[in-house]
């Protein structure tokens, strides 16, 4: 418990940090003061960035603390259903396959998904569509972390890094969409951050 609690105040400081420099570019460069500041994109911003620290956090702090520590050089095999490396696997799997089911079904037109996040009027904020982009977004970003548990243990115990390489891959694609989504906001949004004229 406490593991998981440093994990998320580390994840929330590092996020708030990374986007810092960008909204106070935001602040500096805007050129009417009386525009009101883009709660959204800095909230999205930092989701993205929140989300790949939960994500590589562990990882990194278990690749670190197993260099470290000479103890236990066999890797751990957990029994629980997070960290015993098959039925991860089979989670993570199904949590990215469903995530992909949901968009697949929105390409074919089987399920209308600018219904779902704006509702009725687009013009106005729709709140269960707020909720249900959250828990779509945290299928893959859920099926990361339950990727990694296995990965941790391993590097934990001082085992190697692709003891696991399936899980490894689901990783690895799961914080490359991220950062790749994380990068064309920033992309879009640069001319706003350094003060271009009608930048929307």
């Amino acid at each position: 418990m406490q593991t998981i609690l440093k994990t998320l105040g580390s994840s929330t400081l590092i996020s708030f940090l990374l986007i810092l420099p960008f909204m106070i570019m935001e602040v500096v460069n805007r050129r009417n003061f009386n525009e009101e500041f883009p709660v959204f994109l800095f909230s999205f911003m930092w989701l993205i960035l929140f989300a790949i620290s939960l994500i590589l956090l562990p990882i990194l702090r278990a690749r670190w603390t197993g260099n470290h520590n000479m103890a236990n050089p066999i890797p751990a095999q957990g029994n629980t259903l997070l960290t015993n490396p098959k039925s991860a696997l089979i989670i993570s799997v199904v949590l990215v396959l469903s995530f992909v089911t949901v968009f697949l079904l929105d390409y074919l037109g089987w399920v209308p998904m600018d219904r779902l996040f704006n509702g009725p009027n687009p013009e106005q904020m729709y709140v269960p569509g707020l909720f249900i982009a959250l828990g779509l977004f945290s299928l893959p970003v859920a099926a990361g972390i339950i990727a990694g548990r296995p990965i941790v243990n391993t590097l934990q115990a001082r085992g190697s890094l692709f003891a696991h390489p399936i899980h490894l891959i689901i990783v690895v694609v799961i914080l490359t969409s991220l950062a790749w989504s994380w990068g064309s906001w920033v992309i879009d949004q640069w001319p706003c951050f350094v003060g271009v004229p009608n930048c929307d």
